[in-house]
């Protein structure tokens, strides 16, 4: 029989810091830890180091006097490190490895502070905060899980206020800047709040924690409610395995402490429409919030340079004061036009753009549906590439502005804003620049034709980013050009009239046609053992599983956990093998 749990620790059961190693291992306390104390500090989620086999290494502490097998004497552990994350989080991180496939470590890791903490400071006197008076903010942060469709220039300061009247918050941004900026704010305020990278240890002394996706995982005393900025930002989905999501983290933390959690989003995802109850701030404010979106067809100007420069676009470049161009070439450079109407040739059965892999053939890059080479439009057998690349882009702006353009790209380094009045660039250029007066999207039919099948959504994302850019100018009239070969494609009409619901419903819709989450799971295996592995899936008729696709197999599921079941049970085959739960780019 094992030790009661409410006795002082006799021994222990720890998780090792070794993503390769799935078991838990127990470990006895020494004698002396309960003569200086060391004992009595020993919690679920505590940080220890652990002898295994012949290298020390780290742990955290998963049970208290666990059921131990008679007869075995136990390891002692070598050192107390750290606080740890919470009881509530321990149990979190093991929920995500298993939504997730993934090791529970990795999770702990994130969860654990980054500097050892060897107590918890004590609680600090904080401002109580009032409920704005606002019905929306109000209704937001009643109960359960919300989102609130806040158009891209929409004022999120009343949901930060509302969140922390409800006592200790959890607020979630994507960059490091937001969180330093938001954290700094409360503080003004008599709020006792840190960020979770430096302040780890305030939510544990009953404070307000500010962070960014790894705070999905942060130890707050009595956690009183959440709120997420930015709920479709890409940045919120870890990459690596396993590849949790922090909304969703947040969405099952909510229901297990039944606080309200609010999620702010212009573009909100389907994958959190569907957990949540819907918070519009009106259909007029968002329409004029979009209103800042011009839509030029560059084939309308004859003597536009290869489509890419129309007038009405060189003459707006040449009035502003800091313009922006975002031409995306990385992974997404090649587009395939008619060679008679110049129509971009596109997938009749799902839109995506096609490519020419033999000269009789055309294969959609989305679905791989395939048709012989002809034209939908004019029925002209005769197709040309468009290589549009920022480089060359660049000497072509140039010439027309007859003015240096700075390229940016996410190798650039620092920019000299005394150099250069007009920038261009991939959409790197988007976080680099602080304010425009104009951003140009030279080619956007890049973004709505990616083959990814969140393509729109992320064309979305960058769209939602440059209004706030020209938002930032405190210029009124700025505004944001979109050129496209496709001004009667849908998504260009949704931007033209603000239409976002009706767009998101759409999403949505084309999302459970196709069986993709939230409406069915989607697994992508990669690495050397990826096809031995991906067939064996095959064999248990449960999945459809298609592929290769450089490499890589998609796995589509129709029941999450039927899919993180099999996965576990099946063998993995010698060598590299990489798994992504629902990822948001493949």
């Amino acid at each position: 029989m094992g030790h009661p749990k409410n006795l002082a620790p006799l021994s222990v059961r720890v998780i090792p810091d070794l993503p390769a190693v799935s078991k838990e291992f127990d470990y006895s306390v020494p004698p002396d830890w309960a003569e200086n104390g060391l004992a009595s500090r020993i919690r679920v989620g505590s940080m220890v180091r652990i002898q295994l086999g012949n290298r020390s290494i780290g742990a955290w502490v998963s049970e208290i006097n666990p059921e131990s097998v008679a007869g075995i004497t136990l390891q002692p552990l070598k050192k107390l490190s750290s606080e740890g994350p919470s009881v509530q989080v321990v149990s979190l991180a093991r929920w995500a490895a298993k939504r997730w496939h993934g090791p529970v470590s990795r999770l702990l890791k994130t969860s654990s502070p980054r500097r050892m903490i060897k107590a918890i400071p004590p609680e600090r006197i904080t401002k109580v905060i009032d409920m704005p008076k606002n019905q929306k903010v109000e209704s937001a942060f009643i109960s359960g899980t919300t989102v609130v469709r806040l158009p891209p220039n929409g004022d999120r300061w009343p949901y930060i206020l509302g969140a922390v009247s409800k006592g200790n918050a959890l607020i979630l941004l994507p960059s490091v800047a937001e969180t330093n900026i938001v954290t700094s704010r409360l503080k003004r305020l008599g709020v006792y709040v840190g960020a979770y990278n430096t302040d780890w240890s305030v939510g544990l002394s009953g404070g307000t924690i500010v962070g960014s996706r790894s705070a999905a995982f942060a130890s707050v005393k009595d956690l009183a409610a959440i709120l997420m900025i930015d709920e479709h930002d890409e940045s919120f989905q870890e990459e690596s395995a396993p590849t949790w999501n922090a909304r969703d983290v947040l969405v099952e933390r909510a229901q297990r402490e039944e606080i309200p959690a609010v999620f702010i989003s212009p573009i909100p995802t389907p994958e959190i429409c569907h957990h949540a109850r819907m918070v519009n701030v009106g259909r007029e404010d968002e329409k004029q919030a979009w209103s800042k979106v011009r839509v030029v067809d560059p084939r309308e100007d004859e003597l536009s340079v290869r489509g890419l420069w129309p007038r009405v676009t060189v003459d707006a470049l040449k009035n502003a004061e800091r313009p922006v161009v975002v031409l995306n070439r990385t992974g997404r450079s090649r587009l395939l036009a008619c060679g008679e109407c110049t129509e971009l040739v596109i997938c009749t059965h799902c839109g995506g753009a096609m490519a020419q892999p033999t000269k009789n053939s055309l294969e959609c890059t989305r679905c791989g549906e395939s048709r012989p080479v002809l034209c939908s439009f004019c029925l002209s057998t005769k197709m040309k590439n468009l290589r549009l690349g920022v480089a060359r882009a660049v000497e072509e702006l140039e010439a027309l502005l007859n003015e240096p353009v700075t390229e940016v790209t996410k190798a650039s380094s620092s920019l000299d804003f005394l150099t250069s009045r007009v920038y261009l660039g991939t959409e790197a250029v988007l976080h680099r620049i602080d304010w425009s007066d104009l951003v140009v999207f030279a080619d956007f039919d890049q973004e709505i034709l990616a083959k990814r099948y969140r393509g729109e959504e992320q064309a979305m994302a960058q769209l939602v980013r440059a209004i706030r850019l020209v938002n930032a100018s405190g210029i009124d009239d700025g505004n944001v050009i979109v050129q496209t070969r496709q001004p009667k494609h849908d998504l260009v009409n949704v931007i033209a009239n603000g239409n976002i619901e009706d767009w998101s419903h759409k999403v949505t819709r084309r999302r459970e046609l196709i069986k993709y989450p939230p409406f069915g799971h989607l697994a992508v295996i990669s690495g050397v053992a990826a096809e031995e592995f991906a067939e064996n899936l095959k064999g248990l008729n449960e999945f459809e599983v298609l592929g290769p696709n450089k490499g890589s197999w998609l796995v589509k599921a129709t029941d999450l956990e039927a899919l993180t079941d099999s996965l576990s049970k099946i063998s993995r085959p010698k060598g590299r093998l990489g798994i992504a739960i629902d990822p948001v780019r493949f």
